[in-house]
């Protein structure tokens, strides 16, 4: 079937930054894919919509295995993104798909390129790819949400 095109178009996406830090496990078994299940996940990220030229910025940083006190062997990963969206004819879009397309649509995808950033570079490690798990993206903006009205 003809795929139609969405109106949220990624004009540009920039790895910012990245680091991978094995960390060497204990002697014995280890099932692999049960402890990559066991990692620790935090993403964050920060949304910037410029009503000038109506292009939307977002920062997204993926955080795995990172905390000092439960680290885990295995990987310690760290990857930031940014990308830069924009809406065709945001006129003729009702306000709720609008919203759903900055917000959930974008986030998706930073976090889908990101996911393949992870998958990349931890292939060749010794543990072989870490395939990060999906993310409820709505959770996450209500997380966002809910860590706003905190700082207020």
């Amino acid at each position: 079937m003809k795929a139609k095109f969405s109106p949220l178009q990624l004009l540009d996406f920039k790895l910012l930054e990245s680091h991978l830090e094995f960390i060497v496990p204990d002697e014995g078994e280890l099932d692999v894919q049960e402890l990559f299940h066991s990692y620790s996940v935090d993403i964050d990220f920060g949304i910037k919509e410029n009503e000038e030229d109506q292009e939307i910025q977002l920062f997204t940083m993926i955080q795995i295995n990172s905390g000092e006190d439960d680290r885990l062997p295995g990987y310690k990963i760290m990857v930031e993104g940014g990308g830069t969206f924009r809406i065709q004819n945001p006129d003729e879009l009702a306000e709720s798909l609008k919203k759903n397309l900055t917000q959930f649509s974008t986030l998706n995808m930073m976090i889908n390129n990101l996911r393949n950033i992870i998958y990349q570079i931890t292939n060749l490690g010794p543990m072989g790819g870490y395939l990060l798990p999906p993310i409820d993206i709505t959770q996450l903006l209500k997380d966002k949400v809910g860590e706003g009205k905190k700082e207020n």
